[in-house]
C-alpha cells in the first residue's frame, strides 16, 4: 500500500467513526480507538474494496461460499453490548475474511473465529498475518456446535440473524460470559445478549438491529404425517 492509499484508508477510517459509528451512539472509547486502526478495505474483496467503509453489509465470497461483512455501524453496536474486556476470550462465530476477529483481536486476550469452510478459514489466518494481529485463531467447524473443547469463553459473539440459539453453545460460556447476536423475535430482528448466571441463562433484548440471516443456524424442519 502506498503512503497515498495508506493516508486515504486512515481518512476513511476517521469518517466512519466521526460520521456513522458516533453518531449511531456508540460510546465505548477502546472500540472506536480500534475501529480506526484496521483497514477493513483488506477484508473485502475485488470492487467492494471502494465502498469498505460505506454503511451497508458487504458480500465476501471464497471459492462457492460467501460470508457478510456486517455493516460497520451494526457491528459496533453489537460489539459495544459485548463489553468486551481486556482478558476476555471470545470465540467469534461466522468470522467470514477476519474483519470482526481483528477488532476484537485489539479489545481482549484471544478471538477464536469459526467458519464452516476451511478455504475460508486459510484467508481469515493470512489477512492477520499480514496484519501482525497473533491473538486471533481461524478455526473450522459447524457453526451451530461452537467449540466446546475451546471453551469455555467469556465472550460468544454471532456474526448475523439466527433463528435460534443452541442450548449446547450457551453451555460454553464461563460464568458471567456474554452472547450477543441478532435473533428473530416475533418475526422482527433484535440485537440479544444472554448472560450466564451460574447455571441459569438471563436474556435482554437490547435493541432494533437488521443484518443477514444466518441460515447454518435455522431450525431443521421437522416432517409431520
Amino acid at each position: 500500500m502506498s503512503l497515498m492509499d495508506s493516508e486515504m484508508s486512515a481518512r476513511a477510517r476517521f469518517n466512519m467513526v466521526e460520521c456513522q459509528i458516533k453518531p449511531g451512539g456508540v460510546r465505548d472509547y477502546r472500540l472506536t480507538r480500534q475501529l480506526l486502526s484496521v483497514p477493513r478495505e483488506a477484508f473485502v474483496g475485488g470492487q467492494n474494496r471502494e465502498i469498505a467503509y460505506a454503511d451497508c453489509s458487504l458480500d465476501y465470497a471464497r471459492g462457492d461460499v460467501s460470508r457478510t461483512i456486517l455493516a460497520p455501524l451494526a457491528f459496533a453496536r453489537l460489539a459495544e453490548l459485548a463489553d468486551i474486556e481486556p482478558g476476555d476470550v471470545i470465540l467469534n462465530i461466522a468470522g467470514g475474511s477476519g474483519y470482526a476477529a481483528a477488532v476484537m483481536a485489539g479489545l481482549a486476550s484471544t478471538v477464536i473465529s469459526l467458519e464452516d469452510d476451511e478455504a475460508m478459514s486459510e484467508k481469515a489466518s493470512d489477512n492477520w498475518r499480514k496484519l501482525e494481529i497473533d491473538n486471533a485463531v481461524a478455526v473450522t467447524g459447524p457453526l451451530p456446535e461452537g467449540q466446546p473443547k475451546q471453551g469455555p469463553f467469556n465472550i460468544i459473539f454471532i456474526n448475523g440473524c439466527v433463528a435460534e440459539i443452541p442450548e449446547n453453545l450457551l453451555a460454553q460460556l464461563d460464568d458471567g460470559g456474554r452472547l450477543v447476536c441478532v435473533q428473530n423475535v416475533e418475526g422482527s430482528q433484535k440485537a440479544v445478549i444472554y448472560r450466564r448466571i451460574g447455571d441459569s441463562f438471563a436474556r435482554l433484548i437490547a435493541f432494533d438491529l437488521t443484518v443477514p440471516v444466518l441460515d447454518a443456524f435455522d431450525p431443521v424442519p421437522v416432517f409431520e404425517f
